[in-house]
C-alpha cells in the first residue's frame, strides 16, 4: 500500500456570531481540508485549523506546506507506518503543527479504512462509547456574556468555558455576573489565551478564585514558564497549559518547571500520534490531561472523539468547535447541534467514521487529479 496523491482545499465557514478571544474577534472560520489517496483508491480526510496568533500559521501557509513540501514527501510512502511518517514530516520541515496535524488525521482515517477498523483501534482500543463536552462563551459586553452563559445552561450544559484575558477588571466583573446568573453548581473554566502578565494578573486572579473556577487556562504568554509556575504556586485554582504545549517535550518542560497542573491536548497540533505521545509523557509526570479544540469543523471533532475514546481523561472535553459555526463540512452536520445529554457518540465506522458532504469530497478529488 502506497500514498499516490495528497490534496488540500481552503474552506471558509461563517461563525453563528462573531467569536472573540483576548487576541481579537473572527467572523469566518478559515480552515483547510486534506485528502490522502492510496494506490488502491482508498482515501483519508483531515482538517487543519490554523490561527496566526496561536501557531504563526494561516490558511495560505498550510496549503503551501502541504502542497509543496509535506505532500511530496509522503508520496510513495506506506501510510500504515504512522509513527515513522510523523518522523518523516518532522525531518522534512520543522514546526507547522497544524499542517502536520491535518495530514496525521488523514493518515489515521486512511489506515483505519484500509484495516476496516475505527481510528480508536489504532490508538489503543475503545474505552468509552460516548464523550462529554462543554460549550464556550466568547468575549463580549458583560450583559451579552451573561446572556450567552445562561442560554448554555438552559440548554443543559453543566460545564461552560468563559473567554477572558482582555482586561482584568472587566474580566472579573463579567465572571462575577456570570456566576451569579448561572448559580453555584455549574462548572466554570476560564481561558485567557495568553492575555495577562503574571505580576499584574495575580491579585485579580486571586479574586477570581472566590468565584469558583475549574481552572485558569494559559493566563500568560506561552514562553513565560516562570510566570506560569509562579501562578501555579500562588493560586489554589489549577493552571492549564495550552499555547505552551505542542509536543511531548513541551509536556516534560512544563513538568520540570512545575508550570501547569493540567495539560490541554489538541489533536490538531501535530496530529493523533503526537497527542498519544503527549498523553503518555503527561501520565508519567503525573499531570492530568483534557482534550481541547481549536476552531474546528466536524472532521477534527471526530478525530478528537476517537482520541478521547481510547483514553481515560478526568475532565469533560472541549470538542464544541463545530457548534460555533453556521454550517459544517460533514454530511448530516452531526456536530453542529448539541444533543440533549451533551455527549457525542464515538463513531464506529472505519477510520474516522464520518463522511464529507459531496461538494467538499468532489472538490478534494478534483484537486487530487491535478497533483
Amino acid at each position: 500500500m502506497q500514498i499516490t496523491k495528497v490534496a488540500c482545499i481552503p474552506v471558509d465557514i461563517p461563525y453563528r456570531k462573531t467569536f472573540r478571544i483576548s487576541g481579537g474577534g473572527v467572523d469566518v472560520n478559515n480552515n483547510v481540508l486534506v485528502m490522502i489517496v492510496a494506490d488502491d483508491g482508498l482515501t483519508g480526510i483531515g482538517e487543519a485549523t490554523p490561527l496566526p496568533a496561536y501557531s504563526e500559521e494561516t490558511q495560505g501557509t498550510v496549503i503551501h506546506i502541504i502542497r509543496d513540501v509535506l505532500g511530496p514527501a509522503l508520496i510513495g510512502q506506506d501510510p500504515r507506518q504512522l509513527d515513522r511518517l510523523d518522523d518523516l514530516m518532522e525531518a522534512t520541515i520543522s514546526h507547522h503543527p497544524f499542517a502536520k496535524g491535518a495530514l496525521s488525521i488523514a493518515l489515521y482515517d486512511l489506515v483505519g479504512k484500509a484495516l476496516g477498523v475505527p481510528a480508536y483501534q489504532l490508538l489503543g482500543g475503545k474505552r468509552h462509547d460516548r464523550i462529554g463536552f462543554n460549550a464556550t462563551v466568547g468575549i463580549a459586553p458583560l450583559e451579552e456574556m451573561v446572556a450567552d452563559a445562561v442560554a448554555l445552561v438552559n440548554q443543559g450544559f453543566r460545564d461552560i468555558k468563559i473567554k477572558i484575558g482582555h482586561d482584568l477588571k472587566d474580566d472579573l466583573a463579567r465572571l462575577r455576573a456570570i456566576r451569579k446568573a448561572v448559580g453555584p453548581d455549574i462548572a466554570i473554566r476560564v481561558d485567557a489565551n495568553q492575555g495577562y502578565r503574571s505580576g499584574d494578573a495575580l491579585p485579580a486572579l486571586r479574586q477570581m478564585e472566590s468565584i469558583g473556577l475549574l481552572w485558569i487556562e494559559q493566563p500568560v504568554p506561552r514562553w513565560d514558564l516562570d510566570g506560569m509556575a509562579r501562578l501555579a504556586r500562588e493560586l489554589e485554582t489549577n493552571i492549564l497549559a495550552d499555547e505552551s504545549v505542542f509536543t511531548p517535550a513541551d509536556v516534560l518542560t512544563l513538568a520540570r518547571h512545575e508550570a501547569a497542573d493540567v495539560i490541554n491536548i489538541k489533536v490538531n497540533k501535530y496530529g493523533l500520534g503526537n497527542a498519544r505521545r503527549m498523553a503518555a509523557v503527561a501520565a508519567a509526570a503525573g499531570l492530568p490531561c483534557m482534550v481541547g479544540s481549536m476552531m474546528t469543523m466536524g472532521v477534527s471533532v471526530a478525530a478528537g472523539l476517537h482520541f478521547c475514546a481510547a483514553n481515560d481523561f478526568p475532565y469533560t472535553s472541549e470538542l464544541d468547535g463545530a457548534l460555533l459555526l453556521a454550517d459544517d463540512v460533514l454530511a448530516g452536520n452531526p456536530y453542529n447541534v448539541a444533543p440533549a445529554e451533551k455527549f457525542w457518540p464515538v463513531p464506529d465506522g472505519a477510520g474516522l467514521g464520518v463522511t464529507l458532504k459531496s461538494v467538499y469530497q468532489e472538490a478534494l478529488q478534483a484537486e487530487a487529479e491535478k497533483r
